[in-house]
């Protein structure tokens, strides 16, 4: 410990060492962590102790459900949590570095201000010492050598809680923004940051950080990872890639040393700091603002309880327990005769029901949904409505259907709804590809595109884009389709859309088998196979297989043709049924492999 404490201490005096930090800086200022946050507002809202346990269990990123939170009501209450306390020991050891000339880049998750105001209490400027980076604006315009310390707050900052929201809603969507991805990139260069320790992080953000942490190819910062521990008498110190587990850091060169951060803190503080070191704890009662918020939440409906832990519950996949709590929040909002809470609830069983597969169900719900919402002039709520009904309709094949509700959607969404019109659009046209009509799918896309990029959507543009290769590799035109389904995977990659990447991988993979190029099919669909079960998608998992098992009977790979198309069999089987199309088409394709492996030449591929 003593001989670590001495590294890390020569490396901070010669400048070598950034600091990136989670919510773990701030406890000790009273501000929750993640778990102290989640139980008791999941608890507030009267979730199940076995459920409770699921959601913090999964995967979902806080700015999720916040971002869940926020849509359903006003979290003002719960954002001011962020703006109290006061700095402890961690942000004063932080500040004096800064002070001493021995920090000049401090990247963080945190909403709060306790590093600023720690900062701004040593005597230094903010804009003249000092310059905080919060929004996309701010990250394009970061200037790493113009002599000021930076702090880099990549979820925003409780001072501009407009920007926050947006970030919020980014994360909980999964969309990456290009400059939050340069400033990322950058800290994480060893050119800028030779050195980062980092402080207090769960690495639990999957939704954004981590995977562009991952995605980091070389001249990585050397990484000392310290992992906290409760005593003070534990010391472990092992290889930053040691460990699979949420590890961002996997292919970094450096540590993760496991003890107490406050031990730590203290040691170097003696080591780097000529000031009395001082142990700074403050306290606030957050939860005063989790229930004032819940009380003013409950005057729409005390249902909202429902409403929202259904959400979560959905969002996670469990999609039972989430149809139970919604019909529970139906006979609330019943007797309160709201009829557009009781519509919106109805709604979301719809959702989960085709979720679950159960299709009838769920296109009963949403029907009488969407209705309800035209009676009572809810047109958003219609509009999305309208939208889940296309989809469905759409994965059933009944396209008639399909692009009716689609039709009806684009209607509504232009009249009213223009925040909806580029989605809309974009499902519109991939139901005029499945059937056949191009010229229309084109035609469609042309008048989505040019929204999408007026208004920066650049994860609607990636799907736009994808649906041009499609309408124009149907048409023949081969050149446009490849260049098109090309250029939809730059965006989708640079924005981190990982479905939308896995799509378009999978969509070039059929152009490649087309052009009797089956090296490279096999290659876009292994790619397209590691991203899909990477983020769970198992239709997409189920569709690569096939592809990578066609590809090998036109190699003549017999074997590995059967071993794959048994998977994706296998997988359609579970998701959709034997007798869907997608099974039997993968069934049928077994067969000629196992009775007639000689008979493998080409045929035109359906991609409807």
């Amino acid at each position: 410990m003593k001989e670590l404490i001495t590294e890390i201490s020569k490396k901070i005096k010669l400048q070598e060492y950034a600091i990136f930090c989670g919510a773990g800086i701030s406890l000790n200022s009273g501000l929750p962590i993640v778990t102290q946050f989640l139980n008791y507002v999941l608890d507030s809202i009267n979730v199940e102790k076995v459920d409770i346990d699921k959601i913090l269990n999964s995967n979902l990123p806080f700015e999720s459900f916040i971002q869940t939170i926020k849509e359903e009501s006003n979290i003002d209450h719960i954002l001011d949590i962020f703006s109290k306390g006061e700095p402890n020991t961690n942000h004063l050891f932080i500040a004096e570095l800064v002070k001493q000339g021995n920090l000049k880049n401090i990247f963080t998750t945190n909403f709060d201000i306790l590093i600023e105001k720690a900062i701004k209490n040593k005597g230094l400027v903010e804009n003249t010492d000092f310059k905080v980076h919060k929004s996309e604006k701010d990250f394009e315009n970061i200037n790493w050598n113009d002599g000021k310390v930076k702090i880099i707050k990549i979820h925003g900052c409780i001072t501009d809680k407009e920007e926050m929201a947006i970030t919020l809603e980014l994360v909980a969507k999964q969309i990456l923004v290009e400059n939050k991805n340069k400033a990322i990139a950058s800290f994480f260069s060893k050119k800028i940051n030779p050195k980062i320790m980092v402080l207090g992080y769960s690495c639990s953000d999957v939704f954004d950080i981590s995977p562009l942490i991952e995605s980091i190819d070389n001249e990585k910062s050397e990484i000392t990872f310290i992992e906290h521990s409760q005593s003070e008498l534990e010391f472990n110190q092992e290889e930053i890639s040691e460990r699979n587990n949420k590890n961002p850091f996997i292919q970094f060169v450096g540590h993760r040393i496991t003890t107490s951060t406050g031990l730590l803190i203290k040691d170097l503080w003696k080591n780097l700091i000529s000031i009395n070191y001082e142990n700074k704890v403050s306290n606030i009662d957050w939860k005063a603002n989790i229930d004032k918020w819940l009380t003013e939440a409950c005057d729409y409906s005390i249902g909202i309880k429902n409403q929202i832990s259904g959400r979560i519950l959905y969002d996670i996949g469990q999609y039972k327990t989430a149809i139970k709590i919604w019909e529970k929040g139906l006979n609330i909002a019943q007797k309160e005769n709201n009829q557009i809470f009781f519509y919106s609830l109805l709604g979301n069983i719809g959702m989960a029901q085709n979720s679950l597969g159960n299709f009838k169900e769920a296109i009963s719900c949403l029907e009488e949904s969407a209705n309800a919402c035209r009676e009572n002039g809810n047109s958003q709520g219609e509009v999305s409505q309208l939208q889940a009904l296309g989809n469905i309709y759409r994965n059933l094949r009944q396209f008639d259907k399909s692009l009716n509700a689609f039709q009806k959607a684009v209607n509504i969404a232009e009249k009213f709804e223009p925040e909806s019109l580029c989605s809309t659009l974009g499902n519109l046209a991939t139901v005029y590809n499945q059937t056949g009509d191009y010229d229309e799918a084109i035609k469609v896309l042309n008048k989505g595109i040019v929204i999408a990029n007026s208004v920066g959507g650049k994860q609607s543009e990636g799907s736009m884009l994808a649906s041009f290769g499609i309408a124009y590799f149907q048409k023949g035109d081969f050149d446009k389709a490849s260049k098109f389904t090309n250029e939809s995977i730059e965006v989708t990659r640079l924005i981190g859309d990982k479905n939308g990447e896995c799509l378009s991988l999978h969509n070039l993979s059929n152009f490649c088998l087309q052009f009797e190029r089956y090296d490279d099919a096999i290659k876009y669909s292994t790619i397209s196979l590691n991203i899909a079960k990477e983020i769970g998608i198992k239709p997409s998992i189920a569709s690569a297989y096939y592809n990578i098992g066609t590809s090998n009977f036109f190699k003549g790979e017999i074997e590995l043709a059967i071993i794959n198309l048994k998977k994706s069999i296998s997988l359609y089987m579970n998701i959709f049924g034997k007798k869907h199309q997608y099974t039997q088409s993968a069934i049928k394709t077994l067969e000629r492999v196992e009775k007639y492996p000689n008979s493998n030449k080409m045929t035109k591929m359906n991609l409807k």
